[in-house]
């Protein structure tokens, strides 16, 4: 897993509550303004922020959090249209493009949890790792990339789709 950088750890709820919100402030809003209206401390906003980024739903600019295009889009849509923006976005993650190339590299497309940790822990630090694994499976299960098998312990590949 090469090129790959730590994920911040988020769930796709904050991530769509704050574009709600920026939405509801006519798209662009002060970062710190944002962090005081959604009552949480700026450390706790900045990954929703990267994490949002990193999708093309928002960028930030002088200070600003501006809302884009996708972002509007992905509001607009129902939960279906939602979880197809979110597995598009996803699939153009380099480190979502490994995952995918490791799973297709299995038999039956799936792997243990311990062993998509170990190759992350190639990239990055044991605790960045361990965060980036638990956002890689709850934002890929919502998008219905991947899923997840508590029991097992396995990641699996969904329908690629398109």
């Amino acid at each position: 897993m090469d090129d790959v950088s730590p994920l911040p750890e988020v769930e796709v709820g904050e991530i769509i509550g704050m574009l709600d919100y920026l939405k509801e402030e006519n798209g662009r809003t002060d970062i710190y303004a944002l962090a005081s209206d959604l009552n949480l401390e700026i450390d706790e906003l900045l990954p929703i922020i990267k994490a949002a980024e990193l999708l093309g739903f928002a960028k930030v600019e002088d200070g600003d959090l501006i809302l884009m295009d996708l972002g509007k889009s992905l509001l607009r849509g129902d939960e279906n249209k939602r979880k197809l923006i979110f597995k598009e976005r996803l699939k153009k993650l380099p480190i979502f493009d490994k995952l995918i190339k490791l799973l297709l590299q299995s038999p039956d497309k799936t792997m243990d949890k311990e062993d998509v940790l170990d190759a992350l822990k190639q990239e990055m630090s044991e605790e960045d790792a361990r965060s980036t694994l638990k956002t890689i499976i709850n934002l890929g299960r919502y998008a219905e990339l991947i899923g997840y098998n508590p029991e097992e312990k396995q990641i699996y590949l969904d329908e690629l789709g398109d």
